[in-house]
């Protein structure tokens, strides 16, 4: 049996014996607005009534500069795969301009669902992008303002074609750039349909990568894994993982040698969710003023949820999960940004009220407290008569608020640009 899953299995079974931990809400939505009390959160932000076409694509990840300069960079199609651009905006996302294509070889890109680009700022001037391509992991960056970008280098170091994909990426304090990814390289030691997660450093602003370490086996191969970091520097690393008889749990590890070594990895929940096959839906994580704050997919017990727990003692121990996806139906996709010092989390779903439960899904926003123990009932951003797919929210300054989603057409896949305000004190 594999270390690491003997490990798990091991804390799955202890780590709520001392009751640090308790069980899954149960609370239907149907009966309550959210299982999260929502007395401290004051109103919801203000959105544009018609969200801005941003053209045919995916995966558009935005950065925003305190100048509220928007750097943009996404896939578009090309004749055979896709391509990656960086566009920039100097308008507040009125117009983007300026389009560069970052990857060297043709149609390349391969750019799905949660297996989309990733963009991140360094510490100076720099702007990174990670994405897959040609199966391979790949870093390209630009140090002149986005003017150009640099060859890109490969980041995971075997030589093989096997899977490498569903990836993110994040930066330390001092400036190290930090990639995760699930990989297909065990694929003789892993038991079928599962993977392993690598993870690769760069401490010279992505000019190159160091030897890729493994952190761990039985991962549910297309649920991407999430990366945070505290202001020590502390990584923590959150997945799907896969215990016996196909019970997939979200778990998390920390490390605090810049990954060389990890921690056993701690289920976040009593309970995990029995499914022969993938999800296609990771967690999303995020360290905010001593905590980490973590939010993920499940339909255990048949009921399709979004959960959110806290840990303040560094992952060790997580509070008791909770359900925040309210009366919305089918949720699915969080994405979890840090705005004034609380975890803003934005996802799909359906509204109860509308075709019986079957309209088009739409994106929908939830605002937790700075200590986790509340939260807002989910607010529906405005949008087209169109479903849409994967939302993201980034926040940008003076209290504006930029959200992307993908909205599906006669045309294909839209990218899709929603400009918001937080309100006073929110």
């Amino acid at each position: 049996m594999n270390t690491t899953f003997q490990q798990v299995a091991l804390v799955f079974s202890l780590s709520f014996i001392s009751g640090c931990t308790s069980t899954l809400s149960t609370v239907e939505p149907s009966k309550v607005a959210s299982s999260l009390s929502s007395h401290s959160v004051s109103g919801n932000p203000v959105w544009e009534a018609e969200p801005r076409p941003l053209g045919a694509g995916s995966g558009a990840q935005l950065w925003i500069r305190a100048s509220e300069s928007i750097n943009l960079i996404h896939a578009v199609p090309g004749k055979k795969g896709a391509n990656l651009v960086y566009k920039n905006s100097h308008n507040e996302g009125h117009s983007f301009a300026h389009t560069k294509m970052i990857n060297q070889v043709e149609d390349e890109v391969s750019a799905h669902g949660e297996n989309n680009p990733q963009l991140r700022m360094g510490p100076g001037i720099g702007i990174y992008a990670l994405w897959e391509g040609e199966r391979q992991i790949k870093f390209a960056r630009s140090m002149n303002f986005g003017r150009s970008f640099l060859p890109p280098v490969q980041v995971n170091d075997d030589k093989g074609q096997g899977m490498h994909s569903f990836f993110t990426m994040e930066t330390s304090p001092r400036g190290d750039i930090y990639a995760a990814w699930i990989d297909g390289r065990d694929k003789a030691t892993e038991p079928p349909g599962q993977a392993s997660i690598y993870l690769a450093r760069s401490k010279d602003q992505g000019a190159t990568f160091e030897a890729n370490i493994k952190v761990s086996g039985n991962i549910c191969p297309c649920c991407r894994p999430a990366l945070a970091i505290d202001p020590k520097g502390t990584l923590y690393m959150a997945w799907r993982h896969v215990l016996k008889g196909d019970e997939r749990v979200i778990v998390v590890a920390s490390s605090s040698d810049s990954g060389k070594t990890w921690s056993n990895p701690v289920p976040v929940s009593k309970k995990g969710w029995v499914i022969n096959g993938c999800a296609h839906s990771g967690p999303t994580m995020k360290w905010i003023n001593g905590q980490l704050f973590l939010t993920w997919y499940t339909a255990a017990d048949n009921k399709a949820r979004l959960l959110m727990t806290t840990s303040s003692d560094g992952g060790k121990t997580f509070a008791s999960p909770q359900a925040i996806q309210g009366t919305v139906l089918d949720p699915n996709h969080p994405h979890m940004a840090e705005v004034g010092g609380k975890a803003w989390i934005v996802f799909q779903g359906r509204d109860p009220d509308k075709q019986d439960g079957w309209g088009p899904a739409v994106p929908w926003l939830v605002r937790v407290a700075s200590d986790g123990t509340s939260s807002t009932n989910p607010q529906a951003l405005p949008t087209g008569k169109n479903g849409i797919a994967y939302p993201q929210l980034f926040p940008g300054n003076g209290g504006r608020l930029y959200a992307v989603w993908i909205e599906f057409t006669k045309k294909g896949p839209q990218m899709v640009l929603s400009r918001g305000r937080a309100a006073s004190g929110s």
